[in-house]
């Protein structure tokens, strides 16, 4: 009785895989495009390079991609705590944050101190040529939404 049972659970999670690998995709939680111009207060370049070493660790670029903290892309311009595939802190999610040249320094600067309950646990950045660098390089970040399979 046992393996039986066993067989027809095994013939319907195979069966569950078999159609969401056929059906409709479900495209990744992203942000809509940024619309806000490219800051250049900084240096993107030297900021890319200062962000993989201070936040790729917990950051990705992709969308649906979530780390210890959520993807960036589309980050600049984009209201704080917005995906839906990632766990804010409350403090966030209330604060009515967009992500700009003045809301990211002081989070980059000391997370903890702009927003006390924040879940970012980075070392503060108190070089602020180094986070104009990395707010310049966020402000590349640009991606067009996923396609969907409106085929079906």
């Amino acid at each position: 009785m046992f393996i039986i049972r066993q067989y027809r659970l095994c013939g319907l999670v195979a069966a569950v895989l078999l159609l969401s690998a056929c059906g409709e995709q479900v495209p990744a939680d992203h942000r809509d495009p940024v619309t806000l111009p490219l800051y250049t207060e900084g240096d993107a370049d030297n900021g890319a390079i200062i962000y993989q070493d201070a936040c790729g660790q917990c950051h990705q670029l992709n969308a649906g991609l979530n780390k210890k903290g959520p993807q960036l892309m589309n980050i600049y311009g984009a209201p704080a705590a917005a995906l839906e595939d990632y766990t804010y802190s409350e403090g966030l999610k209330a604060s009515g944050w967009v992500w700009d040249a003045q809301t990211l320094d002081p989070y980059i600067a000391d997370a903890q101190k702009s927003m006390p309950d924040s879940k970012m646990l980075s070392d503060p950045m108190p070089d602020a040529k180094e986070r104009a660098d990395v707010i310049a390089y966020l402000s590349t970040l640009r991606a067009a939404p996923p396609a969907t399979d409106d085929a079906n």
